[in-house]
């Protein structure tokens, strides 16, 4: 390891600056230190990339699983669509994202926001080459302004609340319990609108635990989500579920309402929880019997922007579990599909109009614990477990790709039986408005 003497926002303006010309991903906690996330984890100069896209996802899962069994760190994205290729649904749609995008790199930039150090790991010999590239457009900075044309979404008002009764005549007659229903928001951007300013704007004012910046060969991806799909350290999985939104109060009698009512809904507890029955499933199918158990139940999350109830669960992997194996159990997450999942899977790609893309799929990282110091501090002291390989992975909620000049991006929630039209259509337009701020687009009422 190499210490390096650059702040957290120093290392992003450098890293962003880089980015304008390279291949430069980025994962970020913001500090915000959820869920133990704690790092800011980068990469530059990639020994390999790949975007793939295969009608056989099984050969897609084994360039996967040979890519993040080696010595490089791997960061990459999942698509949604991904998900219904490996459940055999035959999609109406067709997507425009690649199944997966993956870039592995020798070397890792690391800030740790608990212990304020940012270090160097990996290829030593490559340690000087990219200090040398960071300090190089340190002083360049990025600017925070934006600006944003028309917002349209794939929905009007009307046909998305008509879609929730027609979600809720499918409750009544059994064929799902709970469906995840987004709408696609397509936001065109003016001259001067970059991914690097919009990063810069989202980190700056809606910093969020599982933030990402991945440049990509024909896109890129920004990223804001609040919720951890599933970690692997060692033999323990676990995921972490987000079910149930406010937003915060503006003063503090208006936010502890809000949290009261929120931690005592009926609707959100109930979503929540069936959900929670869902992946306690999902990670029964790889994990050792009698070993999955629920770690937290609805708790409640504060985000700078927006109070959530998350619950947790974790199991043991058995010990012949590919990450192949893994993705197939759990992917696509089901707090964005709904229960029971496949058949909810067909509901959504049937009343969706578009292809969800990376939007609902996954955003990851990969490496060798043996390789990589991911887990201690800059001075060479380790915390328990450095040796070993880590696995995590976000849910690409609040989560936008840019590519030709347009941000697309999906927001929703879960409907349920009890579910308000009304309720659930200003919810999602409330996850929407983090990525909105970011854009500094025009108002929201210009796309209902």
């Amino acid at each position: 390891m190499q210490q390096i003497d650059l702040t957290a926002d120093q290392l992003v303006s450098a890293l962003l600056k880089l980015s304008e010309t390279e291949i430069v991903c980025i994962l970020d906690s913001c500090g915000v230190g959820h869920l133990g996330s704690h790092l800011l984890i980068a990469g530059i100069e990639p020994k390999e990339v790949y975007e793939v896209t295969n009608d056989d996802p099984g050969e897609t899962l084994r360039l996967f699983s040979e890519k993040l069994s080696g010595d490089l760190a791997a960061i990459f994205t999942i698509s949604y669509d991904f998900g219904l290729k490996l459940e055999k649904i035959r999609s109406k749609h067709r997507p425009s994202e690649p199944d997966v995008f993956l870039a592995l790199f020798d070397t890792l930039i690391v800030h740790d926001y608990d212990s304020h150090t940012t270090y160097l790991t990996g290829n030593d010999a490559t340690f000087a080459a990219v200090e040398a590239s960071l300090y190089n457009v340190t002083s360049a900075g990025v600017q925070g302004v934006a600006n944003t044309g028309r917002v349209t979404s794939d929905f009007t008002k009307h046909a998305y609340l008509s879609a929730i009764e027609e979600i809720k005549e499918l409750i009544r007659r059994g064929d799902t319990y709970q469906t995840n229903l987004t709408q696609q928001l397509t936001v065109e951007l003016s001259d001067g609108t970059t991914p690097q300013k919009i990063f810069w704007n989202l980190r700056k004012d809606h910093p969020a635990p599982f933030a990402a910046f991945i440049q990509r060969q024909g896109s890129t991806v920004v990223s804001a989500s609040p919720e951890r799909f599933f970690r692997v350290e060692g033999s323990k999985i676990s995921t972490s579920p987000i079910k149930g939104t406010r937003p915060r109060g503006k003063k503090a009698g208006e936010d502890a309402a809000l949290r009261h009512e929120l931690l005592n809904s009926e609707k959100d507890i109930a979503e929540n929880t069936m959900i929670v029955d869902l992946l306690r499933n999902d990670l029964g199918r790889v994990c050792e019997f009698g070993t999955v158990r629920v770690e937290k139940l609805c708790d409640l999350e504060e985000h700078p922007t927006l109070l959530h109830l998350v619950s947790t669960i974790s199991g043991e992997l058995r010990n012949d579990v590919s990450f192949a194996e893994i993705l197939k159990a759990v992917f696509p997450c089901g707090s964005i599909t709904g229960a029971p999942k496949i058949s909810t899977m067909r509901i959504i790609d049937e009343i969706e109009p578009c292809p969800r893309c990376l939007s609902m799929g996954a955003i990851g990282f990969a490496a060798n614990g043996s390789k990589f110091n991911i887990n201690g501090s800059a001075s060479g002291h380790s915390s328990p477990g450095i040796h070993r390989s880590v696995l995590d992975l976000s849910v690409a909620i609040r989560t936008m790709v840019i590519r030709d000049n347009k941000a697309v991006f999906n927001v929703g929630g879960g409907i349920v039986i009890d579910s308000d039209p009304e309720s659930e259509y200003e919810e999602s337009l409330l996850k929407a408005k983090a990525l909105l701020d970011a854009l500094a687009t025009c108002r929201q009422d210009e796309y209902l």
